[in-house]
């Protein structure tokens, strides 16, 4: 019976090499990291280090990796509202942001910007938008006026 039950045990697979923070797998072996604006041409060898180079035009690495190409760089489209805030270098992306009269809620890593909210008349502005935050609105208190919804503040009617 124990003699069954050995032939039916699965064999174990190769491990994969436990490599340190600075190095990446290749098959068994560990390959030093390629360092950020770098990435992999030839994996290490025996003798040999791992081969780097520069990542070409419109790509980058922000990290030390073991990649094999570059990651492209974030293109900011105008049709979305966005604008270049930083452009991408070798070891960062493109950092874009919302252009004038535009809003995004998401933070650092907006898809899309969206015009800011236009107060109609009858309304004043509470508070104006920013690049992160849509116009506030306010209607205006009885007495008072806003005839484009532009000012911050309400008008008082005035007798004639």
């Amino acid at each position: 019976v124990l003699f069954l039950l050995f032939l039916g045990s699965p064999r174990c697979a190769p491990a994969l090499p436990s490599c340190k923070e600075e190095e990446y797998p290749v098959g068994t072996e560990c390959c030093p990291k390629c360092s950020p604006g770098y990435h992999v041409r030839q994996a290490c060898g025996e003798l040999t280090g791992t081969v780097c180079v520069p990542c070409p035009p419109r790509t980058y690495t922000a990290h030390h990796n073991g990649l094999s190409e570059c990651l492209p760089c974030r293109v900011c489209e105008p049709a979305m509202g966005l604008v270049i805030r930083q452009n991408c270098s070798r070891t960062e992306n493109t950092l874009c942001g919302c252009s004038r009269g535009h809003f995004c809620e998401d933070g650092d890593h907006c898809a899309a910007c969206r015009p800011h909210t236009l107060c109609r008349p009858g309304q004043r502005v509470q508070e104006r938008g920013t690049e992160r935050q849509d116009t506030v609105c306010q209607d205006c208190p009885p007495g008072t006026f806003s005839p484009s919804g532009s000012l911050e503040e309400c008008q008082p009617w005035t007798k004639q």
